[in-house]
């Protein structure tokens, strides 16, 4: 990576990313967490694993091979939005359904004519 490019990475001159790189200043285990993640585009954190940033492009990459621009995953907090509302209203209407199903029941059973049974014949 470039002096530069680590120095804006970092927030700090590109005299300081010299003086690291001489060992004569040693940078903050947030900004080596930093460079290592750029230089080798991997997470550490759990439950990243596998995925990766390419450090050409700057796309996602997933554990499958799949990639993607920050564009290219903006519709996914608007489904998760879409999601949680229709798992509300389904709940909602679930509880309706269970409402009018016994009002059903209800009234069925109020509303029951009990006819004799039939004799059978026996021939």
């Amino acid at each position: 990576m470039p002096v530069e490019t680590a120095a804006y990475l970092a927030g700090v001159s590109v005299k300081t990313v010299y003086h690291w790189i001489a060992g004569t200043k040693t940078p903050s285990p947030q900004i080596q967490q930093l460079m290592e993640i750029r230089a080798a585009g991997m997470f550490p954190w759990a439950g990243w694993e596998g995925w990766r940033v390419s450090p050409d492009s700057g796309r996602l990459i997933a554990p499958n091979g799949y990639s993607f621009m920050p564009g290219e995953l903006a519709w996914w907090s608007l489904q998760k939005q879409l999601i949680k509302e229709l798992e509300r209203d389904n709940a909602l209407l679930r509880i309706q359904m269970e409402q009018l199903r016994a009002q059903v029941n209800e009234q069925a059973a109020n509303n029951l004519y009990h006819f004799p049974k039939a004799k059978k014949n026996r021939a």
